[in-house]
Protein backbone atom coordinates (compact mmCIF):
# COMPACT_ATOMS: atom_id res chain seq x y z
CA UNK A 1 0.00 0.00 0.00
CA UNK A 2 1.67 3.66 -1.10
CA UNK A 3 2.34 5.82 1.49
CA UNK A 4 -0.77 8.12 0.45
CA UNK A 5 -3.11 5.11 1.02
CA UNK A 6 -1.91 4.82 4.35
CA UNK A 7 -2.13 8.60 5.02
CA UNK A 8 -5.66 8.19 4.12
CA UNK A 9 -6.68 5.36 6.00
CA UNK A 10 -5.08 6.45 9.49
CA UNK A 11 -7.09 10.00 8.67
CA UNK A 12 -10.76 8.28 7.93
CA UNK A 13 -9.63 6.00 11.57
CA UNK A 14 -9.31 9.33 12.85
CA UNK A 15 -12.79 10.87 11.70
CA UNK A 16 -14.12 8.73 13.59
CA UNK A 17 -13.04 9.89 16.97
CA UNK A 18 -14.35 12.70 18.09
CA UNK A 19 -11.92 16.05 17.14
CA UNK A 20 -10.01 18.02 18.55
CA UNK A 21 -8.42 21.81 17.38
CA UNK A 22 -4.95 20.60 18.86
CA UNK A 23 -2.37 20.11 16.61
CA UNK A 24 -1.66 16.45 15.30
CA UNK A 25 0.93 14.75 13.21
CA UNK A 26 0.39 11.17 11.22
CA UNK A 27 3.35 9.20 10.04
CA UNK A 28 3.30 6.22 7.42
CA UNK A 29 6.17 4.02 5.91
CA UNK A 30 5.77 1.80 3.05
CA UNK A 31 8.32 0.70 -0.02
CA UNK A 32 11.55 2.71 0.07
CA UNK A 33 9.29 5.62 1.57
CA UNK A 34 8.09 7.06 4.64
CA UNK A 35 5.90 10.50 5.35
CA UNK A 36 5.07 12.64 8.06
CA UNK A 37 1.72 14.74 8.08
CA UNK A 38 1.40 17.70 10.77
CA UNK A 39 -2.17 18.89 10.58
CA UNK A 40 -4.99 20.32 13.09
CA UNK A 41 -8.75 21.15 12.45
CA UNK A 42 -9.97 18.00 11.19
CA UNK A 43 -13.73 16.54 10.34
CA UNK A 44 -14.73 13.60 7.98
CA UNK A 45 -12.94 14.65 4.82
CA UNK A 46 -10.65 16.82 5.29
CA UNK A 47 -7.80 18.24 7.96
CA UNK A 48 -6.18 22.00 8.14
CA UNK A 49 -2.47 20.94 6.43
CA UNK A 50 0.17 22.33 8.39
CA UNK A 51 3.38 20.62 6.70
CA UNK A 52 4.25 17.07 4.80
CA UNK A 53 7.16 15.54 4.29
CA UNK A 54 8.06 12.57 2.91
CA UNK A 55 11.51 10.89 2.68
CA UNK A 56 12.82 8.52 0.24
CA UNK A 57 14.76 6.35 2.71
CA UNK A 58 17.77 6.00 0.61
CA UNK A 59 21.14 7.31 1.03
CA UNK A 60 22.74 10.35 0.04
CA UNK A 61 23.16 10.29 -3.53
CA UNK A 62 26.92 10.30 -5.46
CA UNK A 63 26.26 13.69 -7.09
CA UNK A 64 24.06 15.75 -4.98
CA UNK A 65 23.47 18.31 -7.36
CA UNK A 66 22.25 15.99 -10.16
CA UNK A 67 20.15 14.74 -7.73
CA UNK A 68 18.26 17.61 -6.79
CA UNK A 69 18.23 19.24 -10.07
CA UNK A 70 16.31 15.89 -11.31
CA UNK A 71 13.81 15.80 -8.48
CA UNK A 72 13.08 19.26 -8.24
CA UNK A 73 12.36 18.84 -11.79
CA UNK A 74 10.32 15.59 -11.06
CA UNK A 75 8.61 17.34 -8.27
CA UNK A 76 7.14 20.17 -10.81
CA UNK A 77 6.11 17.77 -12.93
CA UNK A 78 3.97 15.99 -10.36
CA UNK A 79 2.50 18.28 -8.61
CA UNK A 80 1.16 20.01 -11.86
CA UNK A 81 -2.25 19.84 -10.17
CA UNK A 82 -1.57 22.33 -7.12
CA UNK A 83 -3.02 25.79 -7.66
CA UNK A 84 0.03 26.94 -9.06
CA UNK A 85 2.71 25.56 -10.72
CA UNK A 86 6.06 25.20 -9.08
CA UNK A 87 9.52 26.38 -10.21
CA UNK A 88 12.92 26.18 -9.01
CA UNK A 89 13.23 28.94 -6.80
CA UNK A 90 16.88 28.29 -5.35
CA UNK A 91 18.67 24.68 -5.90
CA UNK A 92 22.07 24.57 -3.73
CA UNK A 93 24.50 21.43 -4.60
CA UNK A 94 26.94 22.23 -1.95
CA UNK A 95 24.62 22.71 0.87
CA UNK A 96 22.10 19.98 -0.43
CA UNK A 97 19.14 21.64 -0.91
CA UNK A 98 16.93 22.87 -3.27
CA UNK A 99 13.70 25.00 -3.08
CA UNK A 100 10.62 25.33 -5.49
CA UNK A 101 7.78 27.61 -5.52
CA UNK A 102 4.55 28.65 -6.52
CA UNK A 103 5.16 30.58 -10.08
CA UNK A 104 3.48 33.00 -9.93
CA UNK A 105 2.40 32.94 -6.23
CA UNK A 106 -1.48 33.70 -5.84
CA UNK A 107 -1.68 37.41 -5.35
CA UNK A 108 -4.59 39.19 -3.32
CA UNK A 109 -3.83 42.87 -2.89
CA UNK A 110 -0.33 43.08 -1.96
CA UNK A 111 -0.52 39.67 0.10
CA UNK A 112 1.02 36.74 -1.48
CA UNK A 113 0.72 33.16 -1.18
CA UNK A 114 2.43 30.41 -2.01
CA UNK A 115 3.64 26.37 -2.03
CA UNK A 116 7.00 25.74 -1.21
CA UNK A 117 8.41 22.47 -1.58
CA UNK A 118 11.91 22.16 -0.12
CA UNK A 119 14.23 18.71 -1.03
CA UNK A 120 17.07 17.78 0.80
CA UNK A 121 19.98 15.21 -0.62
CA UNK A 122 21.83 14.49 2.73
CA UNK A 123 18.78 11.89 3.23
CA UNK A 124 16.71 12.75 0.47
CA UNK A 125 13.53 14.01 1.49
CA UNK A 126 10.76 16.69 0.63
CA UNK A 127 8.58 18.92 3.04
CA UNK A 128 5.57 20.57 1.34
CA UNK A 129 4.33 23.55 3.35
CA UNK A 130 1.67 26.81 2.27
CA UNK A 131 2.94 29.93 3.08
CA UNK A 132 1.83 33.95 2.96
CA UNK A 133 4.06 37.08 2.65
CA UNK A 134 2.81 41.04 2.75
CA UNK A 135 5.17 44.21 2.90
CA UNK A 136 4.25 44.79 6.49
CA UNK A 137 5.46 41.35 7.38
CA UNK A 138 8.91 40.90 9.37
CA UNK A 139 8.94 37.62 7.43
CA UNK A 140 6.81 34.90 6.10
CA UNK A 141 4.44 32.66 7.82
CA UNK A 142 2.88 29.37 7.61
CA UNK A 143 -0.56 29.31 6.13
CA UNK A 144 -2.99 26.59 7.27
CA UNK A 145 -4.73 24.85 4.39
CA UNK A 146 -7.68 23.06 4.32
CA UNK A 147 -6.44 19.59 2.08
CA UNK A 148 -9.34 16.94 1.92
CA UNK A 149 -7.49 13.16 3.00
CA UNK A 150 -7.64 12.29 -1.10
CA UNK A 151 -5.29 15.06 -1.73
CA UNK A 152 -2.96 14.75 1.23
CA UNK A 153 -2.65 11.23 -0.20
CA UNK A 154 -2.08 11.84 -3.49
CA UNK A 155 0.14 14.80 -2.90
CA UNK A 156 2.85 12.54 -0.49
CA UNK A 157 2.62 9.59 -3.50
CA UNK A 158 3.68 12.36 -6.10
CA UNK A 159 6.41 13.28 -3.30
CA UNK A 160 7.43 9.77 -2.69
CA UNK A 161 7.11 9.07 -6.53
CA UNK A 162 9.70 12.18 -7.43
CA UNK A 163 11.98 11.61 -5.03
CA UNK A 164 12.17 7.61 -6.29
CA UNK A 165 12.06 8.71 -9.77
CA UNK A 166 15.29 11.08 -9.24
CA UNK A 167 17.11 8.41 -7.54
CA UNK A 168 16.98 6.11 -9.86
Amino acid sequence: MSIGKQLIEQLRQLADQPASAESASLAAAGAGAQAQLAFFDRDRYSVTLRELTVGAGAGAPADPRAYLSAAAAEVARRLSFLEEPLAVWELDGGEGMAQLRSSPPQREGDELSYWEVTLTAAEPAARAARYRWAPNMVEREPVAYPATFALVGRLADALADALATSAE
